[in-house]
């Protein structure tokens, strides 16, 4: 959920007007419904060729796969059992794929629920890997009377937004949200939660009695969302604009064809004063732009406590702006895949490595079950 200010987004705006003047044509013929596994393989391995964006990075040699798979694709044929085997031999193709965003879908019937997505697939093998899981109840105990929490009507895979915000011991702020879609229900104007429990928040952020002494972020268990939402909050818990990245999509069809880095910024809110400390926490589903805002809000006195991050950082756009990012193969399948490489300001890739918290403090589902949360502890205590 793949994941801006004003700014950023009037410069992509601009930008993708730019690329729409310049994209190339393609010399290969491509069908808008391809009618054989032969044609779908050579258009999927295309349009991979020309709009995957992290060929730079790769490990994957993308012509191998060709020598490979394009005789086992030609070997197919329409059957049920065919298609089945075409997904299989997709998963094979994109199993170490570095982008975290992505994802293959099918829309054929018949393997519609033969969802790819490598990344998920890597971490659930890994030592430290554990599933989602909703911290809301864990927190609640540890808020002050009167916090709030509700639900908004977007939905994220069938899960409604969710937002809480409250304070602890009377002068730290706590801030969490499932996933990032803040200000389309903020503006939505339907009765949700959502707007009220932000204006709470908000008039925290600005009270001058008993002023706050810190505010916890807390980002775990959210995979991310609308890159609107990160000037929207982020931008109300600094003091001054901030370039914390950069980010580069592609010219056209060559696999090494880029566009210069683009500076990234998150711009100063100045209704606000954002002169207090931030304290994040982040767990292994902690992606896109809840990565983003952990890279734009860390500092010296800003730390971030937990797991490291899933590691998808590379932001998810419209693929009729760009030369590069999500494509569809007629209608048999769609694929998700990032629009632009990211890079931090001096010049860290986290794609499909994550961020290494500043405090590390493990998942500990007993504890957890038990009531307590022992990186919630942490942050509390790194509020001085």
């Amino acid at each position: 959920m793949l994941p801006s200010n004003q700014h950023k987004k009037m410069l992509i705006f601009l930008l993708g007007l730019f690329l729409l003047s310049c994209k190339k044509q393609t010399n290969i013929s491509i069908d808008e419904n391809p009618d054989n596994f032969s044609k779908i393989f050579l258009q999927f391995w295309e349009k991979m060729n020309t709009q995957y964006v992290y060929w730079d990075k790769e490990k994957t040699d993308w012509n191998i796969i060709y020598d490979r798979y394009k005789p086992l694709f030609d070997g197919l044929s329409n059957s049920n059992s065919d298609k089945l085997k075409a997904s299989i031999y997709f998963k094979e193709i994109t199993a170490d794929l570095i982008d975290n965003h992505f994802s293959i879908t099918f829309q054929d019937p018949t393997i519609a629920n033969s969802t790819i997505n490598p990344s998920i697939d890597r971490k659930s093998k890994t030592n430290n890997f554990h599933n989602r899981y909703n911290y809301d109840n864990v927190v609640k105990p540890y808020l002050d009377d009167g916090f709030l929490t509700g639900k908004g009507t977007i939905t994220d895979n069938g899960t409604l937004i969710n937002v809480t915000a409250g304070t602890i011991n009377k002068n730290l702020l706590y801030f969490h949200c499932n996933f990032f879609a803040l200000k389309k229900s903020y503006e939505l104007n339907d009765g949700n939660k959502i707007k009220e429990t932000l204006d709470y928040f908000f008039s925290q952020l600005k009270r001058t009695t008993n002023p706050i002494k810190g505010i916890i972020l807390d980002l775990r268990n959210n995979t991310g969302g609308d890159i609107a939402d990160l000037n929207f909050l982020a931008g109300k818990l600094i003091n001054q604009d901030i370039t914390f990245g950069y980010t580069r999509s592609k010219t056209g069809l060559g696999k090494l064809d880029y566009l210069p880095w683009l500076a990234t910024k998150l711009k100063h809110d100045t209704d606000y004063p954002g002169n207090v400390t931030v304290i994040l926490l982040g767990d292994n589903f902690t992606a896109s732009l809840s990565e983003t805002t952990i890279i734009a809000l860390r500092s010296s006195k800003n730390l971030f406590i937990g797991e490291q991050t899933y590691g998808a950082t590379g932001p998810l756009s419209d693929p009729n702006i760009f030369n590069s990012g999500s494509f569809s193969i007629g209608t048999f399948m769609k694929v998700t895949t990032s629009s632009t490489e990211f890079k931090s300001v001096d010049g860290t890739f986290y794609e499909n490595t994550g961020i290494k918290p500043d405090i590390v403090s493990p998942f500990n589902l007993r504890e957890l079950l038990a009531g307590k949360d022992n990186q919630l502890e942490i942050a509390i205590s790194q509020i001085k």
